[in-house]
């Protein structure tokens, strides 16, 4: 039996409050689907992420778009698509820890512990980081 995938786009600007309350805004509704808050815990922290790394880095330091695109398939998995469309990784995404001395760049690592599947890609002008996260049946409300 094909299940039926929900799809969501939420949106704001990259400033670190907006940002925030937009990571809130996308687990909130994810709380009408997911039962687990320790699954809820680890989209928050992805999110939070995610969207500061826009913040810190995609416009030069300046306000920009930002975007996150959301489908959900119930029972099965949410995919994330954290979206923007300023200067880009580039060849820099490192998904290793970058050990006990190091001062940051410790999120991408993070993000790809706490999700199934974690890839960061440049398409049509937009910088993509794509989040897959596998959620068990018993983990979603009824």
């Amino acid at each position: 039996m094909e299940r039926a995938v929900t799809r969501k786009v939420f949106r704001t600007i990259s400033h670190p409050g907006d940002s925030r309350r937009l990571a809130k805004e996308v687990v909130d509704y994810l709380a009408g689907h997911v039962a687990d808050g320790d699954i809820l815990h680890d989209l928050d922290i992805i999110l939070t992420e995610a969207c500061a790394n826009v913040c810190r880095h995609a416009y030069g330091g300046e306000p920009g778009p930002l975007e996150v695109r959301l489908a959900v398939t119930p029972g099965a998995w949410i995919e994330l698509e954290i979206v923007d469309w300023g200067q880009g990784f580039g060849s820099g995404v490192r998904f290793e820890n970058p050990g006990p001395d190091a001062e940051g760049g410790r999120g991408m690592y993070i993000m790809r512990m706490l999700a199934s599947d974690c890839r960061v890609q440049r398409r049509d002008g937009e910088n993509v980081v794509f989040i897959h996260k596998d959620i068990g049946a018993a983990q979603w409300k009824t």
